[in-house]
């Protein structure tokens, strides 16, 4: 069918459908009655629409954008009116049911990248990357051949980490063409690549139709993304978007692989740093443990003393310690940690607490009085850190920020060991628990988190300010834990933002856990707006926002599952 007659059918069909409208005839007919006239329509094939075939002299063609789709016979000249009419109310509703492909469109297109985004989520590795998207490309669009190529930085050499479709010449036409494809690299547009362009060069004369899309992220280009057809095939600006769209998520989703694999790195020399420090900084039995043990001095602990005590166990982890780790040398290493400790352990101290164990790039401190202790201490180490930075930036050197977790319970203290080595240790599933709630303050994006159990011991809870951040469930734990944020440790401007929005906060908590995630979003979007520093709130608005077109089971209760220590 040539494009006209499908214009002409277009408009045809649409003027049956308004005929059929019970509130359109009614209008016809009135008009007609005010202009004391008969009229008859007739379809481009004659056919009648409307009324019958009689006298009728006047004749008003039917045209919208110069295509005739029908004929409107009357008895007097104005006719035409109620011809007008019907071609203003053809033009309307053609333009609905274009305005209703375009939503089914872009709805389609919506769908395709969250689930195109969903899949990659769940990739680290280039290679993978890179045939995931040529296998979603090649199932959108209208494809036989696929390039994913990448600029390997160190080499200045196009490599291919994805193809498919037939071309023995691949790797040959690759090396050739590698500073073409270097300069559309460096470039950074998407072209659909014409006719002429394809016939003259001869790495591409196995393809009839090609375009190309670069791997993008932010102020880089990394690659890019080629398709191509062995037929005959014109590609619109519509696929050239949708090549765009898959080749912007893929370079997300390569710089996530590469942040990846550079976290892996550091990660080993952060333990290697921790290792070099843990070498050098032994660890002594506290004194506060052999009191607990009813001893007065080391020598008189034996192997096997034990007791058992309700505390509460507190972590405390430098943040970043790496990147600020790693332009140190061993000695200044051990010098930061030793400024670090002889700030922080005073503070312990005073709170009625001890540390139990030196960390490398923290700490692990009990308070055997309870958590007012351990929550006086955590925010007045905090403060303690907010004038250390002040010194550190006069010398132009990074802050030091740390994050702290805590949980209340009982734990085993004692002598293990052998006959010719004797260690202190503590036994108690209330520090794996009080560790486990550190990792997720990072999570959480909080400078103190707390347990619920931690919450119930305080003596006086007023003297702090708190915002419930809902279950989780961490490994090795058979129920969820209840956690809490303590905001005093804020920085004073944040502290000030999330007293202010304590209560928007917590209706934002309750609209999430009552499953009213579009007005928990909205809710928390305002928390967020006043203070982008509040990345606890943009945690819940993502969280929210996400969970508006998920399914969720009817037994949901808000847990969020940490696959993660």
């Amino acid at each position: 069918m040539t494009s006209p007659e499908k214009k002409i059918r277009n408009k045809t069909r649409a003027l049956r459908h308004l005929l059929k409208d019970e509130k359109i005839r009614e209008l016809l007919v009135s008009l007609s009655d005010e202009l004391n006239l008969e009229f008859s329509l007739e379809d481009h094939r004659k056919s009648i629409l409307w009324g019958k075939n009689g006298n009728l002299s006047n004749k008003s063609e039917l045209i919208h954008k110069n295509i005739h789709f029908g004929t409107l016979y009357s008895d007097k000249s104005s006719g035409k009116i109620i011809a007008e009419l019907i071609v203003s109310l053809v033009n309307k509703e053609l333009e609905k049911k274009n305005i209703g492909n375009e939503v089914l469109g872009l709805y389609r297109e919506i769908n395709m990248i969250y689930d195109f985004s969903e899949k990659l989520s769940e990739i680290i590795e280039e290679k993978s990357i890179a045939e995931m998207a040529l296998s979603e490309a090649s199932q959108i669009l209208d494809t036989s051949h696929g390039l994913f190529l990448l600029h390997n930085q160190e080499s200045d050499h196009v490599d291919i980490l994805s193809a498919f479709g037939k071309d023995p010449n691949r790797e040959k036409n690759i090396q050739e063409q590698n500073h073409r494809l270097k300069d559309l690299i460096k470039k950074g547009t998407s072209s659909i690549v014409s006719k002429d362009i394809i016939q003259t060069n001869p790495a591409l004369r196995h393809l009839r139709a090609m375009m190309y899309a670069p791997l993008k992220v932010k102020n880089k280009t990394l690659g890019m993304v080629i398709l191509g057809h062995d037929q005959e095939k014109e590609y619109r600006a519509a696929d050239l978007k949708l090549l765009t769209t898959i080749a912007s998520q893929s370079a997300v989703a390569i710089e996530s692989a590469h942040l990846y694999q550079k976290g892996l790195r550091e990660a080993q020399e952060r333990e290697d740093a921790i290792k070099r420090i843990h070498n050098v900084s032994q660890k002594f039995v506290p004194t506060e443990f052999i009191k607990s043990l009813g001893k007065n001095r080391l020598t008189e602990v034996a192997l096997g003393d034990l007791t058992e005590k309700e505390v509460t166990v507190m972590f405390v982890d430098i943040r970043e310690f790496t990147s600020i780790s790693e332009n140190l040398s061993p000695k200044d290493n051990f010098l930061f940690i030793n400024a670090f400790n002889k700030r922080m352990g005073p503070i312990i101290r005073q709170n009625n607490g001890f540390i139990m164990q030196y960390l490398g790039d923290g700490f692990m401190a009990l308070f055997p009085d309870g958590s007012q202790d351990a929550l006086r201490a955590s925010v007045e180490m905090h403060k303690s850190l907010e004038d250390y930075n002040k010194i550190r930036k006069q010398k132009e050197r990074a802050p030091v920020k740390v994050g702290i977790g805590m949980q209340n319970g009982n734990l085993i203290m004692g002598i293990t060991g052998d006959v010719e080595r004797l260690d202190a240790a503590i036994i108690s599933d209330t520090v794996n628990t009080a560790s486990r709630i550190e990792g997720l303050s990072k999570h959480f994006s909080t400078s103190i988190l707390m347990t619920e159990k931690c919450l119930k011991n305080l003596s006086n809870p007023k003297e702090f300010v708190f915002r419930y951040l809902g279950p989780v469930q961490v490994i090795g734990k058979q129920k969820p834990i209840k956690l809490y944020e303590c905001i005093n440790g804020d920085q004073n401007s944040l502290f000030e933002h999330k007293s202010k929005t304590l209560e928007t906060f917590d209706e934002g908590m309750r609209l999430y856990f009552k499953r009213e995630f579009a007005m928990a979003a909205v809710t928390f979007q305002k928390v967020f707006k006043q203070n982008k520093k509040d990345l606890t709130a943009k945690l819940f608005l993502n969280r929210a926002a996400h969970l508006i077109t998920e399914e969720i089971d009817e037994d949901w209760k808000g847990v969020q599952s940490m696959t993660k220590k």
